[in-house]
């Protein structure tokens, strides 16, 4: 309990909110969120600031309203308010459930901090949700960016996770300690989610490796979140250095700047570039294809991108942004 008053004073301080800000606790009514709310609901009228909550229903599972209703209860219990509850519709992507019911409930949160007025949403996530983020993204080879994992606040979403260094365990003893009942989510035992795996292969190496595992992730995640905005640094000076010129439909880079440099700031500066492009969903291999426009140039053709066109044209690179579909074209 004294752990996670400590973690949301602490976030609280270094963000400096002015006094009489509202912060909103995102909560599930799970023991990460509980746990959440009770130290905020102690920590904040203390701080001059309010607390409240903001409940997602995603209505994905029978009783899923009782759920948030009995959330909402004990959230006012703690002494939280306004205590709002949003139901969202979950529309399935190609990305999967997860990602949708996800995209839907930042989209909820920001919605009613807007609403709300509110300066802060705070997210019960703990260390073994960072752990099992960060294996993910060892499983599919991703960048940097994934790799640093989730970020303890994100300024243009207005959200903060200040139990991201506290175990899932010491987060359940605090409720308990406080006699504060929890919700078990039944989606956390199901296998056709990814991070449910992540978590069972997290508890397995836990096992087979010896106590740490968590830390250990998480402690790199960090390290790697330090080392990534350097990096982001240098790349967004080359980003700014190789701009040859720029139209409402493309831009040019210049491909003597972007190849003089290593090949881990050049790649982070070409995601940068083809993402404000208008790029979506960019993959490790787009990058390498674009990459060899400039090192391995034998006068192949442009790389297509959801969105955009890559070309090199003699010391030129050329991003362009796809035109739409014709109306009612086939």
């Amino acid at each position: 309990m004294a752990d996670a008053r400590r973690a949301v004073r602490e976030q609280l301080e270094t963000l400096g909110l002015p006094s009489g800000s509202l912060v909103l606790v995102a909560c599930s009514g799970g023991g990460d969120s509980i746990a959440l709310a009770a130290a905020t609901a102690f920590e904040a009228p203390r701080m001059g600031f309010t607390a409240g909550a903001v409940i997602v229903d995603h209505q994905l599972q029978d009783g899923s309203t009782e759920v948030a209703a009995k959330a909402k209860q004990t959230c006012e219990e703690l002494g939280l308010s306004p205590v709002i509850i949003e139901q969202v519709e979950v529309e399935l992507s190609g990305n999967g459930m997860e990602a949708a019911a996800r995209d839907a409930r930042y989209q909820a949160f920001e919605k009613v901090r807007i609403s709300q007025a509110a300066d802060l949403v705070l997210l019960g996530h703990n260390l073994e949700d960072q752990a099992e983020t960060v294996l993910i993204a060892l499983s599919r080879g991703s960048g940097l960016s994934a790799l640093a994992g989730m970020d303890s606040y994100d300024p243009a979403r207005a959200i903060a996770r200040p139990l991201i260094g506290l175990s899932r365990s010491s987060l359940r003893e605090a409720c308990e300690d406080q006699g504060l009942s929890y919700w078990e989510d039944p989606h956390n035992e199901n296998p056709q989610f990814l991070r449910v795996r992540a978590r069972k292969l997290l508890d397995l190496m836990e096992q087979e490796l010896g106590p740490g595992i968590a830390k250990s992730l998480s402690r790199t995640a960090a390290q790697v979140s330090e080392a990534e905005e350097v990096l982001t640094g240098i790349a967004a000076q080359l980003v700014a250095d190789s701009k040859d010129s720029g139209s409402a439909s493309s831009v040019s880079y210049l491909v003597s700047k972007l190849a003089a440099e290593p090949n881990a700031v050049r790649t982070m500066a070409l995601h940068m570039i083809a993402s404000r492009a208008g790029a979506r969903a960019i993959s490790a291999a787009q990058i390498e294809a674009i990459d060899a426009l400039i090192t391995n140039w034998h006068g192949q053709k442009s790389a297509s991108l959801s969105g955009i066109t890559v070309e090199r044209v003699k010391d030129l690179l050329i991003f362009t942004r796809s035109k739409p579909p014709t109306p009612g074209a086939c």
